[in-house]
C-alpha cells in the first residue's frame, strides 16, 4: 500500500508588507493544506521574532531555520523548514559561491524526516540561490553544490529525496536543465524528477508574476517589464536511477495565489505537490 507525502514551498517574503495579516493568511493555508513537509525561502528571523516558527505555533510541526545555532544572523531572512515528523538538520551548505552572491545569505539546508512506516527516513533539502536574471553563473555553480550535498547524505535504499525551493531560474535555464537530467555542468550530470512537469497539466505553473500585486512593483523597477512572470519554484524529486524505492508524483498545483481583503499571502505564490511512495 502506497503512502501519500504532501509537499508544500513558498518564499515567503520576510518581514514585508502586511506581516501580521499575511502571517494569517500564511497559517490558514498551511491549515488548509496540511503539508506533511514544508520549505519556506526569506523566511524571516532576526533575534526577536522567528516568522516560521510564529507562523505556524500550535500547528504541530518540526522547525529548522538556516539561523538557528547562530549567535549572530547574517540577515533578516533564510531558508527554514518544517515537518510533521521529528527531523535530524543534516548539513547547512553555504551558496555564497562568488563575491556576487555575499551580499545574501543564499543556503541550502537538508534534513533527514523520520516520516512513519512504511516510508521511513526521507532526506529533504530546501535551497534558495541567487536571483538576479544576470546570475546563472552563479545558479549553476550553487546547483552544484546542492547536488554534490545531497549525494553526501543521500541512501539508495530509502525513499527518494525530495528537494524544494526558489531556484529563481526558468526551466530553460542551465541551473533546472542541470537539476532536471538535461545537461551536465561542472563534470557532474544529475537527474531529478520536477513535479510541475509531470502533473502540472501543461499549465505555466506560474510563480512569480506582475499578477501578484505584492509583486508587480518589484517587477516593474527591477526588470523594467510591467507584464513579467515567470515559474521559478519547484518541487523536485530524487530520480529512479538513483533510489531502488519506488514513487510517484500524483499532484503538482499552484496554491496560495488570491488575496484575501487586497492582501496577498506573499509576493511569490506557493508549490504544493503529492508524492505517493511505495513500501
Amino acid at each position: 500500500m502506497t503512502t501519500t507525502i504532501r509537499v508544500l514551498t513558498m518564499n515567503i517574503w520576510n518581514f514585508a508588507g502586511e506581516y501580521e495579516v499575511r502571517q494569517r493568511l500564511l497559517r490558514e493555508g498551511v491549515r488548509d493544506l496540511s503539508p506533511d513537509l514544508l520549505a519556506f525561502q526569506e523566511a524571516g528571523c532576526d533575534g526577536k521574532r522567528d516568522q516560521v516558527r510564529d507562523m505556524l505555533d500550535g500547528l504541530g510541526y518540526h522547525v529548522i531555520h538556516q539561523f538557528d545555532g547562530q549567535a549572530q544572523w547574517p540577515g533578516r531572512d533564510g531558508c527554514a523548514i518544517a515537518s510533521r515528523w521529528p527531523v535530524e538538520l543534516l548539513e547547512t551548505v553555504s551558496l555564497q559561491v562568488t563575491d556576487h552572491a555575499r551580499a545574501y545569505p543564499y543556503a541550502a539546508i537538508l534534513v533527514r524526516a523520520q516520516a512513519p512506516a512504511p516510508v521511513g527516513p526521507l532526506l529533504f533539502s530546501c535551497a534558495k540561490p541567487s536571483w538576479e536574471m544576470n546570475r546563472e553563473v552563479e545558479r549553476e555553480l550553487q546547483a552544484v553544490e546542492l547536488a554534490k550535498v545531497i549525494a553526501r547524505h543521500a541512501d539508495r535504499n530509502q525513499a527518494p529525496s525530495i528537494v524544494a525551493g526558489d531556484f529563481d531560474a526558468t526551466p530553460d535555464s542551465a541551473s533546472i536543465r542541470f537539476m532536471t537530467g538535461r545537461q551536465s555542468l561542472g563534470g557532474l550530470s544529475v537527474h531529478y524528477r520536477d513535479a510541475w512537469v509531470e502533473t502540472g497539466g501543461g499549465m505555466t505553473g506560474y510563480t512569480w508574476t506582475f499578477r501578484n500585486g505584492s509583486a508587480a512593483g518589484v517587477i516593474d523597477r527591477c526588470f523594467q517589464d510591467r507584464q513579467h512572470e515567470r515559474r521559478i519554484d519547484y518541487i523536485f524529486l530524487g530520480s529512479p536511477h538513483d533510489y531502488a524505492r519506488r514513487a510517484c508524483i500524483r499532484e503538482a498545483r499552484v496554491v496560495l495565489d488570491k488575496p484575501v481583503a487586497g492582501v496577498w499571502p506573499s509576493d511569490h505564490y506557493a508549490v504544493f505537490a503529492e508524492i505517493e511512495v511505495e513500501p
